[in-house]
């Protein structure tokens, strides 16, 4: 089996056959029990030692860093002692798949605000914000924990002697895990549906795909061909360098260090210049690799639109416009820049769909049995009569239970339908954007307060919607569906089988939920929520001043941003399909004013130069030489981020050196 980077994108493909390799069930064994140990040192070592995440984002440290110890270390010392006994490429990328498949539960993804929904309510809950009699009696009694004892030693730690009242968290979480559970297996039935089109037809580039698959081939000899690659060790030892002697310096202050990221803000006094605030450049030598794998339309619109974001922010400062910033909009972003991405976004979910009609369409024929099924119908990852009625019967349970929590019947479709649509775009965005930390700046409620104002909405639909634990609406950086993708993805490189694969990183979710719950509810109990920023109250805030602010209706000025950010992005479609030197890709548009443009826009431009040169002056052989260097930058950052963290949680200090973003 050969394998080759490929294009400019430079993905890894194979020279593949028609049927899809076996592997053992160690794989499945290791896989599984990395991934709950995973989710159990997760919340520790992300709220309490406030390392770097080792669960963060969509290319997330602790898988990555097992694989790499796996593939250059393990499998080395296994090879000399007998070659039979190291690991398969294909059971390094299962170990990898079933561990990405949980990252994102013990973190942001879930964990990080999902307990304080239950809790927040009640705790700061005071008679001067009046929230027991503006929206209590809208809360069912099942939908969050009523015992205040409970509540308080959540918040503040356990007193001397008592214990953890698992008790109190039984009946709502357990409601909320089926919820949990039910989205995950839409996320995963939609993924499946899409693969074909994303992977077969479109070939999206996948870039945080392609170093696993690099790592975890094996060529002749004890060690990987890719470790012994000079230009990879020369971009590993950039990262390496700068990470070490900064680390040190966060554990001895008096030794040197080198900046690697720099507010703005200081330069940025007066009007108009004011409205560029906040303003940051971070280097992240990772992200410089990953936008290296990207092509170069979709690296130079993703930092091209972050600034025009910021020119949008300056015209409209000139000009005396007040820019405004509405409850539900996210992170450094305004109310005009969140509804265009938010038109943006679901936009780019549509029409993914309607690319994809055809094989839809004879997917769910075939699952009602009223067509043949295709000759290779065997080597999808799930049964069409399953992928079907999973997503139908998942998206039908999504809504009831939402219903069932406050919302309208109405309103509890729409929110549904919204969720879908942002999960499939934010998902064709890190598949074809190399973005390794996503986070859009517009979320459910800021959309519905903007095109439907307070009027529309009733006071049990608000409080059902603002209580919902953001993991899965408004903080959507490590939400599951980018990971069973980029799973699939490598199943295909190094031929695994499919459906063996998405049944592990099922089994996988499932187990990592619960072993979550117990983790993040002993950490929060043992050190206290306040301390450990895992109970966060900012939905519960939003909803109490929603709901005692006078009534609202539609925002027309807003609105007309998000119905423009859909037109713009159909204008930009198009113009990419008709003219085939235009420069400018969606993708970028789509992520605005985000929390990930934000951060990233310098590295990613950094990226680009440095691509554009090489192939402009070096062509595609050039590109191709210096790849390794590019592939060497992501795995020397990451080495180190792991490294730091190992060290961080061996000697207890807090915040001792965080590289990746938190």
């Amino acid at each position: 089996m050969e394998y080759h980077p490929a294009g400019d994108g430079g993905t890894v493909h194979s020279t593949r056959t028609q049927h899809q390799t076996e592997w053992t069930k160690r794989a499945l064994i290791i896989g599984i029990v990395l991934a709950v140990l995973e989710c159990l040192i997760a919340p520790y070592n992300d709220f309490v030692i406030r390392n770097t995440f080792l669960a963060g984002g969509h290319f997330p440290l602790a898988p990555f860093f097992v694989l790499t110890v796996l593939a250059l270390v393990v499998n080395s010392v296994l090879r000399s002692l007998h070659p039979k006994l190291a690991l398969s490429s294909q059971e390094l990328i299962v170990i990898w798949c079933i561990m990405i498949a949980v990252a994102g539960i013990p973190s942001s993804g879930m964990m990080r605000d999902a307990l304080g929904a239950f809790a927040a309510y009640n705790y700061f809950a005071t008679p001067e914000n009046e929230w027991r009699s503006v929206f209590f009696q809208y809360i069912p009694e099942w939908r969050v924990v009523r015992d205040e004892t409970a509540i308080v030693s959540f918040y503040e730690g356990l007193s001397v002697g008592e214990r953890i009242p698992w008790g109190a968290w039984l009946k709502p979480l357990s409601v909320w895990a089926l919820y949990v559970l039910i989205a995950y297996f839409v996320m995963i039935c939609l993924a499946v549906i899409l693969r074909k089109q994303w992977i077969e037809y479109e070939k999206c580039t996948f870039p945080l795909v392609q170093l696993p698959v690099e790592i975890s081939v094996h060529q002749s000899g004890i060690v990987n061909a890719f470790f012994k690659n000079r230009k990879m060790w020369l971009g590993f030892a950039i990262p390496a360098f700068v990470h070490t002697l900064n680390g040190l310096h966060a554990y001895f202050p008096t030794l040197p260090h080198i900046p690697v990221r720099y507010w703005l803000d200081p330069f940025l006094v007066g009007r108009p210049l004011s409205a560029l605030r906040p303003f940051q450049i971070v280097v992240l030598m990772s992200m410089i690799g990953f936008s290296y794998l990207l092509t170069l339309e979709v690296a130079f619109s993703l930092w091209f639109f972050f600034l025009f974001f910021k020119l949008q922010c300056l015209i409209g400062s000139m000009l005396g416009f007040f820019i405004t910033k509405g409850p539900g909009v996210k992170w450094t972003a305004y109310s005009f820049s969140a509804a265009q991405e938010a038109g943006a976004c679901l936009t780019l979910g549509a029409w993914a769909l309607f690319k994809a009609r055809r094989h839809i369409k004879q997917l769910f024929l075939s699952g009602f049995g009223r067509s043949t099924p295709q000759s290779d119908a065997q080597n999808e990852p799930m049964p069409a009569w399953l992928t079907v009625f999973g997503v139908i019967g998942g998206l039908f349970l999504m809504i009831y239970l939402n219903h069932l929590m406050g919302m309208s019947l109405g309103f509890a479709v729409l929110f549904v339908i919204f969720s879908v649509g942002v999960f499939i775009a934010l998902t064709w965005q890190i598949i074809n954007g190399g973005i390794p930390f996503i986070n859009p700046s517009f979320s459910p409620q800021s959309v519905s307060l903007t095109t439907l104002g307070t009027a529309h909405i009733s006071p049990s639909t608000l409080t059902g919607l603002f209580m919902q634990p953001t993991g899965l609406t408004s903080h959507l950086r490590e939400f599951m569906m980018p990971n069973v993708m980029n799973g699939l993805k490598a199943a295909d490189t190094v031929r695994a089988n499919r459906r063996k694969l998405l049944t592990a990183m099922g089994v996988a979710m499932v187990l990592g939920l619960f072993v979550s719950y117990y983790s993040m509810l002993k950490v929060s109990y043992q050190h206290g929520a306040l301390f450990v920023h895992t109970g966060g109250s900012g939905g519960v805030r939003w909803l109490g001043a929603v709901l005692t602010s006078p009534s609202t209706g539609t925002d027309w000025t807003n609105t007309g941003f998000t119905i423009f950010g859909s037109a713009f992005t159909i204008v930009l479609m198009w113009v990419r399909k008709v003219f085939v030197w235009w420069p400018i890709h969606p993708i970028g548009y789509t992520m605005l004013s985000s929390w990930a443009s934000f951060k990233l826009w310098f590295s990613i431009m950094l990226g680009y130069f440095l691509k554009y040169g090489i192939v402009k002056y070096g062509g595609i052989r050039a590109y191709r030489e210096a790849r390794p260097l590019f592939l060497g930058l992501i795995l020397g950052e990451m080495t180190l981020a792991g490294l730091w963290s190992i060290a961080g949680m061996m000697t207890g200090v807090q915040t001792g050196y965080r590289i990746l973003l938190d």
